[in-house]
């Protein structure tokens, strides 16, 4: 596990352990870092900064009264977005219930559809995928984990790679092979992978 990692997920833990323990002051912090992301999040689908601020209150206040049930392990941005996107879906099919404007009900349901997608639900699922295959490469060992970035993050053909190295064609397939398994293994519950 790589130093920025280790870091990370150790960050991570801590503020949901302080958070989920009381502290006042890690809420506050992570408040601050979060706030306007939830506000420009929300106001993607609400079309009114005052009400998406408003959401981005009562997310975070919904965060701080359920701070018990926080698991440690799980992305705290993640479950964040969550609580604010069903803030809004709850506020735009309110506003859909209380309009008579034809058109303005015809807007909201679209931004109730678009809320309601997949793709803002795997959108805010990626933050917790971002962390686990940053979990998964940084589990690598050194030597396969080096070959697995040349291969894929530098595009280098595995002759390439191994004349780069120093090492056989096979031995280079063989790290591919073990990286490749590695991040199947891993990443098998969240993408359903039998």
């Amino acid at each position: 596990m790589d130093k920025y990692s280790k870091v990370s997920d150790k960050l991570n833990r801590n503020i949901i352990e302080a958070i989920k323990g009381g502290s006042e002051k890690a809420f506050e912090a992570f408040l601050k870092t979060e706030f306007n992301n939830v506000v420009f999040f929300a106001n993607q689908f609400l079309r009114d900064t005052m009400l998406a601020k408003d959401i981005a209150q009562e997310t975070f206040i919904a965060l701080w009264n359920f701070r018990e049930t926080l698991n440690p392990d799980s992305n705290i941005r993640s479950y964040t977005f969550t609580i604010a996107r069903n803030k809004a879906l709850n506020l735009l099919r309110e506003k859909f219930c209380s309009s008579s404007d034809h058109l303005e009900k015809r807007e909201i349901q679209a931004h109730i559809g678009t809320l309601s997608s997949e793709y803002v639900e795997e959108k805010i699922e990626a933050l917790d995928l971002e962390r686990l295959i940053e979990k998964s490469y940084s589990a690598l060992p050194e030597k396969i984990r080096e070959s697995f970035v040349l291969s894929r993050k530098y595009g280098l053909s595995y002759d390439e790679i191994a004349r780069k190295r120093g090492i056989t064609v096979k031995a280079v397939e063989y790290h591919i092979g073990l990286a490749l398994k590695l991040f199947r293994r891993r990443l098998r519950d969240y993408l359903g992978i039998f």
